[in-house]
């Protein structure tokens, strides 16, 4: 009976390790667009920036430190994981940046929001200026803010 006892107190511990490691490791996001159009990736310029093809993409939601800066490796680091080879686009309000890049909600190619990753770890802010889903990541910033969560926030 103790032998037993034991055997089912040690699968209990290791199926309670198993569900925390699944908690850590699955990506999840509240922003979606698994049917927005998917571009290639030809390089990651920074945190929050990227080329596909000859066009450079600036992720509209959120923004990272420049080069140089303080968490500018981190989130360029970040970015080039979660794009990978191809990301999905969803335009904003405005389609370029002052400096002539294409604007947009930028997504993995399973359709979670990057920008949405990049605030939730602390490696970006969220922009403040414009854009469709500004609102949740101003909120989704000041939560992981007041948690101290990620580079930015240590």
């Amino acid at each position: 009976m103790f032998k037993l006892f034991m055997i089912l107190a040690v699968s209990i511990g290791i199926l309670l390790v198993l569900i925390k490691l699944n908690s850590i490791f699955v990506l999840s996001t509240n922003l979606r667009c698994p049917d927005c159009e998917a571009i290639p990736v030809t390089r990651i310029i920074d945190g929050d920036t990227f080329v596909s093809g000859n066009t450079r993409v600036r992720l509209y939601g959120m923004d990272t430190p420049e080069i140089d800066d303080d968490c500018a490796d981190e989130a360029t680091e970040r970015l080039r994981k979660l794009a990978g080879d191809t990301v999905r686009v969803e335009r904003g309000p405005r389609t370029t940046d002052p400096f002539g890049r294409s604007l947009a909600y930028v997504y993995t190619e399973s359709g979670l929001s990057i920008d949405e990753l990049l605030v939730k770890e602390g490696l970006a802010v969220a922009w403040t200026r414009d854009g469709r889903h500004m609102d949740y990541l101003m909120e989704l910033e000041r939560e992981t803010k007041s948690e101290g969560i990620g580079c930015l926030w240590k």
